[in-house]
């Protein structure tokens, strides 16, 4: 059996639209495997279901997602997925940091597509931005196809009949192969940007948000946010050693702009202040699960 598991941020949005559409075209190819697609997140939104946007959007393609409900991405589902596709590359770097045995199993639809693209978090959009969006996932994955059928049935060697655990020996070849994968990708981003580079760069995105603190009528946040994103990019690109989880910290920072609306709150401004503290320092596993944790509830601060 081949899982293929999608992941974005809350599964409420673009996760449960992507399964959908895959699971379509999947039914038009000959059925040579038992095809199992799912979706998944991973900012704990468990029970929630599809947002209405989300299900009026696969209404119009010819879908129905109404009984849907969130689940978040857990040690278990990333060991039976045969394939975990994530929405955008800040997802694919919070799953592989979190579930490195799946790390070589991890590929943002952009990645599988050939193309330099994450689809954005429609999250408060209106109807026309969804439809967009769905019809560029689907386009995105007809031109993924090819090498999701490519991957699949060599990564779904080593998963049992059921689709239960691999065997630890499998889970042991599936992490080292993760090791190499993140300590190659270490060695070429450490040497894109200095610690100089990172450090000014978190400056900058300190003072950004110390002035949507203090002037939040004054401050243009659509602008202010591509700043941060542009400068998360280039902080991400500078670890400051093998074992510095930067870009997976970076990428929940990402995902954290995505669920803000138009004009932040107060709170919401000071939370992105205290994660964005840490930009110019170390990252560990403990600071990557406290945000991951405080991200759940930054959309309710007032």
């Amino acid at each position: 059996m081949a899982i293929i598991l999608f992941s974005g941020a809350a599964d409420t949005g673009r996760a449960p639209m992507a399964a959908a559409l895959l699971r379509r075209l999947l039914e038009k190819r000959p059925h040579d495997r038992d095809w199992v697609v799912e979706s998944c997140g991973v900012l704990g939104h468990d029970g929630a279901v599809a947002e209405v946007e989300a299900r009026d959007t696969m209404v119009h393609m010819g879908l129905d997602i109404a009984e849907h409900h969130a689940r978040s991405l857990n040690d278990e589902l990333a060991a039976r997925a045969a394939l975990i596709i994530t929405l955008d590359r800040g997802t694919a770097l919070v799953v592989r940091a979190r579930f490195p045995a799946a790390a070589a199993r991890t590929y943002s639809l952009g990645e599988l597509a050939g193309r330099a693209r994450d689809i954005p978090d429609p999250f408060r959009m209106q109807i026309g931005a969804w439809m967009t969006y769905a019809r560029e996932i689907e386009g995105m994955l007809q031109a993924a196809l090819p090498r999701i059928v490519e991957l699949t049935p060599a990564i779904d060697d080593g998963l049992t009949k059921d689709g239960g655990r691999r065997t630890k020996d499998d889970r042991s070849s599936a992490t080292e192969d993760a090791e190499i994968t993140a300590s190659e990708s270490q060695a070429v981003a450490g040497s894109a940007d200095s610690a100089g580079e990172r450090a000014d760069a978190a400056g900058r995105i300190a003072q950004l948000l110390q002035i949507a603190a203090q002037m939040p009528g004054v401050i243009d946040w659509a602008a202010a946010r591509a700043r941060i994103e542009a400068d998360l990019t280039l902080i991400s690109a500078a670890p400051h050693s093998p074992g510095d989880l930067i870009a997976a910290y970076a990428g929940l920072l990402r995902a954290a702009l995505a669920l803000l609306p138009a004009g932040p709150s107060a709170g919401q401004v000071a939370a992105l202040q205290r994660a964005a503290s840490r930009l110019s320092q170390p990252i560990g596993q403990a600071e990557l699960n406290e945000l991951s944790g405080q991200i759940a509830t930054l959309p309710s601060l007032k």
